[in-house]
C-alpha cells in the first residue's frame, strides 16, 4: 500500500532531517511516499508534524516577542539617556547662567566699593564738585579690590604696598589744579586768566560730556561751569 502524505514548506522545515529524508518535493510542497505503512501511523507522523510546527512557532514567536522587548528596552534606555542629556545641559547652562551673573553683580559690587573709596578721598581734596569728580576718576584708575581689602595700583595697573594715604598725596603732587587751596589751582590760575573776556565758560551738561583729560584742561585753565 502505498500513502501520499503532503506538507507545506514551513511544516517541512519544522521536521529533523531523518524525517525530511522521507519526502519528496512536489510543485505544492513535500510528499511523503511510505509503502506498507498503516494509515494509523502515517497519522500519528502528521501529529508529530503538528506538534514540532507548533513548537516552532512558539519558539518563533518567543524569540520575537524577547527581539521586541530588546528593542523597547534599548529604546527605553536612548530615551532616558537623552533625557539625562537635555537635564545635564538644562541644568549647565543655568550653572552657567548664575555663575556669570555672580561675577557680573561682584564686579559691580566691587566697583562700586573702589568709587566710594574714591569718592571720599577727593571729597577730602577739593569741595568743587566738578575737581571731584575728576579726582574721582584719577583715585578710582589706581585701586582694586583684592581678597575684599581695597589695594593700591601703580599707572600701569599693578599692586603696590602703598596706602591709600600715600596715594592721596601723590594725587595731590600729580594734580594740584585740582585740589583746593593749591596754588596752581589758586592765585596762579587765577591770574593767568585775568581777563573776564578770556574766561571759559561751559555748561554742566557739556562738562559731561567732556572725556577726562579735556575736563582736566579745562579746570586748569581756570574753566567755568555754567
Amino acid at each position: 500500500m502505498t500513502i501520499k502524505y503532503s506538507v507545506s514548506t514551513e511544516e517541512f522545515g519544522a521536521l529533523d532531517d531523518s524525517q525530511q529524508g522521507l519526502y519528496s518535493q512536489g510543485e505544492d510542497g513535500y510528499t511523503l511516499n511510505v509503502e506498507g505503512v498503516p494509515k494509523e501511523d502515517v497519522s500519528g507522523l502528521k501529529r508529530k508534524i503538528d506538534e514540532l510546527l507548533t513548537e516552532k512557532k512558539t519558539v518563533q514567536q518567543k524569540a520575537s516577542e524577547a527581539e521586541e522587548l530588546a528593542k523597547a528596552q534599548a529604546a527605553e534606555k536612548m530615551r532616558k539617556a537623552n533625557d539625562f542629556e537635555q537635564l545635564y545641559n538644562s541644568s549647565e547652562s543655568e550653572r552657567q547662567k548664575a555663575s556669570e551673573e555672580l561675577a557680573t553683580l561682584k564686579a559691580n559690587l566691587q566697583k562700586q566699593q573702589i568709587a566710594g573709596q574714591a569718592g571720599q578721598v577727593a571729597s577730602e581734596l577739593t569741595k568743587d564738585v566738578a575737581r571731584a569728580k575728576l579726582l574721582t576718576e584719577q583715585i578710582s584708575s589706581r585701586l582694586s579690590l583684592v581678597d575684599g581689602e581695597v589695594r593700591v595700583l601703580d599707572v600701569n595697573g599693578n599692586l603696590t604696598v602703598s596706602t591709600v594715604q600715600e596715594l592721596t598725596q601723590s594725587i595731590k603732587a600729580e594734580y594740584p589744579f585740582l585740589v583746593d587751596g593749591s596754588q596752581a589751582a589758586g592765585g596762579g590760575a587765577t591770574g593767568g586768566n585775568s581777563g573776564a573776556g578770556d574766561t571759559k565758560q561751559v555748561s554742566r551738561a557739556e562738562f559731561d560730556g567732556m572725556d577726562a583729560v579735556k575736563r582736566m584742561k579745562f579746570v586748569k585753565s581756570g574753566g567755568k561751569i555754567i
